[in-house]
């Protein structure tokens, strides 16, 4: 090789190294200068990492200050993205520790993708042995930890379930919605799902803090850089009293059972398996009690529900997450007998002294009494007293379905409460308007409204169709004065340190415009349902130590068993509580029902003996 070549490929070297070393510089500095912030970032967010401190949720207590509702510690699992390439080996030895699939956490991963650098919560309240598990593996399991959150703990399993409700992770589908959009709700955060508990979440849910942690290469924490404290959520006392609520729900449940069997009945009722309880102070519309079977153990939800037990509950063909108090509609039958005499009485068509002749068949159009032979001669209240249909047959043909119609929505039927509950029905009033809005529904020509329907619509019948709360805020109404309040069950909000945040007042919706003096004799006719020896409640209330008013219905199903009601309220010279029961495909109000509602007055008025039915 001569000098000149030497030169030259020394020059061609020297030339490709100067050009190297120029694209080396060039792009340390497109990193340092153009995107020098970004990688920087990245390079924090491997060492930092962000953990959120979920508040815990206001406590739940019964109008005594029994607390229903509480929080537990426990021990979740959450994974840090440390490298997506180590990230699949982790989670398939993962996933079976957690009885969890692969897909599944994969799911909660792919949710995050914009807050990777965060930790995903994967599975709360694990067990000790899943604890010790993951503890022995942590070498095999990078970006896995272990922290201590806070789990709903219902205190009385299902006590109150339909009242209280659930909680559960926000769905996807949830946070689309405006009223979590606009409070800063994300992807794994805890919402309440029913009751007050989703009625009240925003009061609940508190104000969720968090923590600056830095962590090792392999993700383990090493110390906390800064920490902002979460703001527990205010507490809610509830207008239910614990102790009725309990009694009231063991007496609904043996109920069904004596119905199921045939116990005391005149045969066995194979389908009387769900039905719902309300217990109201006729003075402020509160809720001391309610009840609706089949319910749930919402601690099933607090901690995740497994997919085979959450399956399990929505395929039941009972609906158990269905409030039956404020959500069941059914024909009131003869519990709207008292709208039907206290139109005739306000009216003028009738006097409580006139009596007709009930020979057991109506004298105008060939309907029957459910009294073979009839009841003789009737007054307004041996009519109650006796449940006579004939009777109610004669009055509302002579006020009309227009008037029948106008007292029922003047005692909220056919409208919600406003209950403070999500998912309440509005019913059914009987009215020549909705007999329209069914026919224009199926683009049909409306009949001509027939007098047997006015009749039907005069016994509970027909289009009529209430939800127990309705029925009990009707009782309420016609006993308190014709006031109708707006029911509540929850009575104060208050702040973690105790202090009243927002007391809940009774609330007035409006005041009957009926006689004083119909509402007071409608109010005393309804003692002797309970205190004549012909009544249809006497069996019950005959010797009860308190004068109770009260009424019975069976309710036309179909071709299935009719449905049980039962209405009662005491003392009837100063009433303080009315309730109502319903009795799904029971037979009879008053052998199926009545029992429920007498136990409710005896633990309401502490007059049954001393027994383990109240709450530990």
């Amino acid at each position: 090789m001569t000098q000149r070549e030497l030169e030259r490929k020394v020059f061609f070297y020297s030339l490709a190294i100067l050009l190297i070393f120029a694209i080396l510089v060039g792009r340390v500095g497109v990193l340092q200068l153009a995107h020098g912030a970004y990688y920087e970032s990245l390079a924090e967010g491997n060492r930092i990492r962000l953990v959120k401190i979920r508040a815990p949720r206001g406590v739940i207590y019964d109008r005594n200050g029994k607390p229903l509702v509480a929080n537990r510690p426990a021990y979740t699992v959450s994974l840090m993205i440390l490298n997506a390439k180590d990230l699949d080996p982790t989670i398939q030895k993962l996933a079976p520790i957690l009885g969890m699939g692969v897909d599944e956490i994969k799911k909660k991963v792919n949710a995050q993708q914009s807050r990777l650098y965060e930790p995903i919560k994967l599975k709360q309240d694990i067990s000790p042995e899943v604890y010790t598990k993951i503890d022995e593996m942590k070498s095999e399991l990078p970006g896995v930890i272990i922290e201590v959150d806070q789990v709903r703990d219902y205190l009385y399993k299902s006590l109150a379930f339909h009242t209280v409700g659930y909680v559960g992770e926000i769905s996807e589908t949830e946070l689309q919605q405006a009223r979590y959009k606009s409070h800063g709700y994300d992807v794994g955060d805890i919402i309440g799902k029913d009751g007050v508990e989703d009625y009240y979440d925003e009061s609940l849910r508190g104000k969720d803090g968090g923590q600056q942690v830095e962590v090792d290469y392999r993700g383990n924490p090493e110390r906390i850089l800064g920490e902002i404290a979460p703001v527990p959520g205010n507490n809610l006392v509830l207008t239910i009293d614990a102790d009725l609520q309990k009694v009231t729900e063991d007496s609904l449940r043996q109920a069904l059972a004596d119905l199921q069997s045939g116990k005391g009945q005149d045969k066995p009722y194979p389908n009387a398996k769900a039905g719902a309880a309300v217990a109201m102070d006729v003075r402020t519309g509160e809720i001391l009690a309610m009840a609706s079977f089949p319910d749930v153990d919402p601690n099933l939800f607090a901690a995740g529900i497994s997919s085979k037990d959450f399956a399990r509950l929505i395929n039941d063909p009972l609906y158990p997450f269905t409030n039956r108090a404020t959500s069941g509609i059914y024909p009131p039958g003869s519990t709207f007998k008292m709208i039907t005499g206290l139109a005739a009485l306000d009216k003028k068509a009738t006097t409580p002294e006139e009596t007709i002749h009930d020979t057991g068949t109506y004298w105008v159009i060939p309907k029957k009494d459910w009294v073979p032979y009839g009841h003789g001669l009737v007054n307004l209240v041996k009519a109650f007293a006796e449940s006579c249909d004939i009777y109610f047959y004669e009055m509302g043909r002579r006020v009309g379905i227009d008037v029948l119609s106008a007292y029922a929505k003047m005692f909220g039927f056919g409208q919600r409460t406003g209950i403070d509950l999500p998912s309440e029905a509005a019913g059914v009033v009987a009215s020549r308007e909705y007999k329209q809005s069914l026919y224009d529904q199926k683009i049909l020509n409306t009949p001509e409204w027939q007098l047997s329907e006015t009749l039907d619509a005069a016994i509970g019948q027909g289009f009529n169709a209430v939800t127990p709360l309705q029925l009990v805020n009707y009782v309420a109404t016609l006993v308190n004065g014709g006031t109708r309040y707006r029911p509540h069950v929850v009575k104060e909000i208050d702040s973690p340190t105790g202090a009243v945040v927002k007391k809940v007042d009774p609330e007035v919706l409006s005041q009957v415009t009926v006689d004083p003096k119909n509402l007071d004799i409608v109010k005393n006719d309804l003692l002797a349902v309970s205190k004549s020896p012909e009544g249809t409640s006497y069996w019950l209330f005959g010797n009860f130590p308190v004068p109770v008013g009260s009424k019975t219905g069976s309710a036309e199903n179909n071709l299935l068993d009719p449905h049980g009601l039962f209405i009662a309220f005491a003392p009837v010279d100063k009433p303080e509580i009315a309730i109502a029961v319903v009795i799904e495909q029971s037979g009879h109000g008053s052998s199926a029902a009545g029992p429920v509602a007498k136990t409710m007055l005896e633990q309401y008025f502490h007059l049954n003996k001393p027994t383990n039915n109240k709450t530990p």
